[in-house]
């Protein structure tokens, strides 16, 4: 070990300026599992051409779900350009503004939520948010959650890209949830404090409540519609 002061690189690899000099000599390659045809693979490599000396990860009207390009290497294709599904983390960083300091804060859900923590205790009514999660389901019967967002296409995100991460033969589908929380929740359940949401949702009243179900298509799934649940 040196003397040295070593700085640590916080900076997200999915945020790194790509040299323009570089990213003109590389082809852009569309992952497989993102499902399209030809014609759709066309139009996202055009998508990401003006993107490469920018934020990498977008959006676009040729497909249903945030985007990531990033340069990536191996040894059957070497250096290139990957467009591929952005994780719920890269996409709630395209989603954020630092354009006012509240811009970032989870939806009013024009509502109340009543919750008590045990039976003997007191009603409390506050403001109700709204909060999205993503949910992948196992052919197995179980599932894996994600975590919550301020942002239906964030948790879209972390949902879509899961499931595409995993073995087809494993995944029975994904699924978006909206949910109402109380406000004064809201906060430790974005931050992802571990087993917030247990200990919430084990309230004799809970304070968090989902209320609906939207499947997510997956390449070579066909879903439409939701599930109300209250």
């Amino acid at each position: 070990m040196t003397g040295e002061h070593t700085e640590i690189d916080t900076e997200p690899k999915w945020l790194r300026p790509i040299d323009p000099v570089v990213a003109a000599s590389l082809p852009i390659r569309i992952d497989p599992r993102l499902g399209v045809d030809d014609d759709i693979a066309y139009r996202l490599q055009r998508d990401a051409e003006p993107l490469l000396t920018m934020v990498t990860v977008f959006v676009t009207s040729n497909y249903d779900n945030v985007l990531a390009a990033e340069v990536t290497v191996d040894a059957e294709r070497g250096l290139h350009v990957l467009v591929r599904a952005a994780t719920g983390d890269e996409a709630a960083y395209l989603l954020c503004s630092d354009d006012e300091q509240d811009a970032d804060r989870p939806e009013s859900a024009g509502r109340d939520i009543t919750w008590q923590q045990a039976e003997d205790s007191e009603f409390l009514t506050e403001p109700a948010l709204v909060l999205w999660s993503g949910e992948v389901l196992l052919k197995t019967g179980s599932g894996l959650a994600g975590r919550f967002y301020n942002h239906q296409s964030a948790a879209a995100a972390w949902a879509f890209s899961t499931a595409l991460g995993m073995a087809p033969a494993e995944v029975f589908g994904a699924q978006l949830v909206r949910w109402l929380c109380a406000r004064s929740k809201a906060d430790l359940l974005l931050a992802g404090a571990d087993g917030e949401f247990q200990r919430l949702n084990r309230f004799w009243n809970a304070p968090i409540r989902a209320i609906a179900i939207f499947p997510i298509a997956l390449p070579g799934q066909e879903q439409d519609g939701f599930e109300a649940l209250l």
